[in-house]
């Protein structure tokens, strides 16, 4: 084929150009070349049938095999092929009329007659020396051999084996949802990259469509078992004003199986006059709730201070953000002295120490002292889990036995939470 790209690989038995001389066509005919295909020059007659056989099936790695390739068709009086492995190593055989191209590719260098209807090539193949697996390619050509170009068909395929192992069965997965095209298998010892252990993907280009899908109201298959939009239950379907995919509680509503134009399956769009409020939005710093969650701003506005410190900005313009000041460490498991450290001097915590819930003195204030008063009077330290383990009871900080910090849930606050509980001290509620 004259036409073939420098790039593109083509197989080529005959070549029938009409501003093509007589010597050229019969020297085209009688030497193959590597392409991947021959329908731009070859045409008219039936697609030949191609087999592809390796014996032994599974050889061990390092073994020579002999690989088999019949072309068959009602028409074929002559046949060729350009071969093509991805690892081994080819080898030609006497009398088989073929021609390697490299190690990997082997081309037919005569066109070889037809016996009841089947053109045979045989060549040596040869397996890598660690187990694996190899895909064999073949474009095939069936030839009338009339000379001519009308009445020869032209096709192509591949088989795939395992060497060093029997093999399993994997496809290539190319959108990497888990299912890989049927139609390109490959034996292997290991999965391959790329490759899946289940086929059946009608849509190996999209991960929203593959057998196990849940089949949706979009005028697709998505669950690849050839049917559109089956099994769908008629269900309420929302005014969807604004376009957005998500409509209103407060709109119209109809009964359907997919939704019509200016509906929607849901009913939780709090703004459905905004395509950019909807429970799927993306929260951004804007004073609007836009992902629906009865909350404006959360996540995104800018918080700065630490410890007891930390504040909220109150816009969303930089420079509104102003941390709190610091206050005196006390034993209350709080960042009180805004140092990124919490309960931090030494003795502060420890019984008899000289911190306290309420900032001052070895007991607590209120009237507090005594084993067992802190509880009772109301001065806002907490009472210890174990007295055994966490110091007498009003004396000092009381200290969890188990994980050694005080007041066990509130590291674990959040930084508005902890300014909530500092303003609440300030005013005297806790201390």
């Amino acid at each position: 084929m004259l036409r073939s790209s420098l790039y593109s690989p083509v197989l080529s038995v005959s070549l029938a150009l009409l501003t093509t001389l007589a010597a050229s066509q019969a020297h085209a005919r009688r030497t193959g070349l590597v392409v991947e295909g021959c329908n731009g020059c070859h045409n008219g007659g039936a697609a030949p049938g191609i087999t592809i056989d390796l014996s032994p099936r599974n050889p061990a790695p390092g073994e020579t095999a002999t690989l088999q390739v019949q072309i068959a068709a009602a028409n074929i009086n002559v046949g060729g092929l350009y071969l093509r492995t991805g690892a081994g190593r080819l080898a030609t055989i006497d009398g088989q009329g073929t021609k390697l191209v490299d190690e990997h590719q082997l081309v037919h260098d005569a066109p070889k007659r037809a016996s009841g209807g089947v053109v045979r090539f045989d060549a040596r193949w040869t397996a890598p020396g660690a187990p694996g697996g190899v895909v064999v390619e073949v474009w095939a050509l069936s030839g009338n051999g009339d000379n001519g170009s009308r009445g020869d068909g032209a096709s192509s395929t591949s088989a795939a084996f395992a060497y060093g192992c029997e093999g399993t069965t994997y496809y290539l997965d190319r959108d990497g949802d888990g299912h890989g095209d049927s139609g390109v298998p490959r034996i292997d010892c290991t999965q391959p990259p790329d490759h899946a252990a289940r086929g059946g993907d009608c849509d190996d280009y999209s991960v929203n469509v593959h057998p196990d899908r849940a089949e949706a109201c979009n005028e697709r298959d998505d669950n690849c078992n050839g049917q559109v939009d089956e099994d769908l239950e008629v269900s309420t379907q929302y005014e969807d004003a604004d376009g957005d995919g998500y409509g209103s509680f407060f709109g119209a509503t109809v009964m359907a199986k997919c939704p019509p134009a200016g509906y929607a399956p849901s009913s939780n769009d709090c703004n459905d006059r905004s395509p950019l409020v909807h429970p799927d939005a993306t929260e951004t710093c804007n004073l609007v709730d836009d992902d629906c969650d009865e909350r404006i701003d959360e996540g995104v506005r800018e918080i700065c201070g630490v410890g007891m410190c930390a504040r909220e900005a109150v816009a969303c313009t930089a420079g509104s953000c102003t941390p709190g000041a610091p206050s005196p460490e006390q034993c209350n498991g709080l960042d009180d002295d805004c140092d990124g450290e919490v309960d931090e001097d030494p003795g502060l915590c420890a019984p008899g120490g000289t911190g306290s819930a309420s900032g001052g003195g070895a007991s607590s204030s209120s009237g507090s002292s005594g084993a067992g008063s802190s509880g009772a009077s109301g001065s806002g330290a907490p009472e210890p889990v174990n007295e055994g383990e966490g110091g007498s009871a009003g004396s000092g900080c009381a200290i969890d036995p188990h994980t050694g910090s005080p007041w066990r849930l509130l590291p674990s606050l959040s930084p508005l939470a902890l300014l909530a509980l500092r303003r609440l001290r300030r005013a005297g509620r806790v201390r």
